[in-house]
């Protein structure tokens, strides 16, 4: 009796056989990652060899090295990291309580004609007013002055959310209002199932675009009213004409900017994973 030869299994090929670990790098290292470090190593290089070929507007700048140095001795500074966490908990406070405040201050005006129609014109008059203009006002009002540089970051952070907020609700599509009053939900369940979950894509956009501007007051606000932090840091060294430590806490303030609204885009993919690509 002749056995039938048993099938061999031949080990998958293609985009099947890869590994979560090469699906991963797959990702991370497209066309587009390319360009972005073949733009910034251009940008570098422009940059290290500026004053060699005289290159306008840029040739009086330090070069690149000397950043490097310069940030390899912040690195090992006390006051850099005492600056990093001073600042970090101003932007924390001021924007957490930003969208505390401005979350539902949004999502009443948009759910509330006479409420709207009350707050939105006082919204309008104030917002236009830079927040580093409530300076000498912040330093006047609040008893010290580290609530007035936390002042003008909630300030910072406070009209971009609760814009987004009324934008997000205010473009809901009608119709899925009208389903849901017509099959009797309640106002509870108007809110919690179709106006909430359609409003956290905007709500997420203003707080990524809201963090941003906190750190610029952030920085202005430690300029003129603090007495530490990153941007008190990179005022005192362009007094003392430190230009490559001004460029290297320009480029902290910048890195922090970068991940804070990272964070939040994360955030915003598991709150609204309908929103993910």
């Amino acid at each position: 009796m002749i056995t039938p030869p048993i099938p061999v299994q031949m080990a998958p090929s293609g985009p099947t056989a890869r590994t979560p670990l090469r699906r991963w790098l797959a990702r991370i290292f497209t066309m587009e990652f390319a360009l972005g470090v073949l733009s910034v190593g251009a940008v570098g290089l422009i940059w290290e060899y500026a004053q060699p070929m005289g290159i306008p507007f840029i040739e009086n700048l330090p070069p690149l090295s000397k950043i490097a140095q310069t940030s390899r001795q912040l690195l090992s500074s006390q006051l850099y990291w005492e600056g990093w966490q001073y600042s970090l908990q101003r932007i924390t406070g001021g924007f957490l309580i930003a969208q505390a405040v401005g979350i539902p201050v949004g999502l009443i005006m948009a759910m509330n004609r006479a409420s709207f129609e009350t707050l939105f014109p006082i919204v309008e008059i104030l917002r236009p007013i830079p927040p580093v203009a409530w300076i000498p006002i912040s330093i006047v009002f609040w008893p010290t002055r580290e609530l007035s540089v936390l002042f003008i970051v909630f300030l910072g952070a406070f009209w971009i959310v609760v814009l987004n907020t009324i934008g997000g609700a205010a473009n809901i599509d009608p119709n899925y209002k009208r389903a849901a009053l017509s099959l009797g939900s309640k106002p509870s369940d108007m809110f919690w199932r179709i106006i909430l979950p359609a409003t956290v894509p905007s709500i997420v956009t203003g707080m990524a675009v809201g963090i941003g501007i906190a750190w610029e007051m952030v920085v202005a606000a430690e300029m003129v009213a603090g007495r530490t932090g990153l941007g008190y840091l990179l005022w005192q060294s362009f007094e003392i004409n430190a230009i490559a430590q001004c460029i290297v806490c320009m480029i902290s303030i910048g890195f922090a900017g970068f991940v804070s609204s990272q964070l939040i885009r994360i955030f915003g993919s598991y709150v609204a994973p309908w929103q993910r690509r």
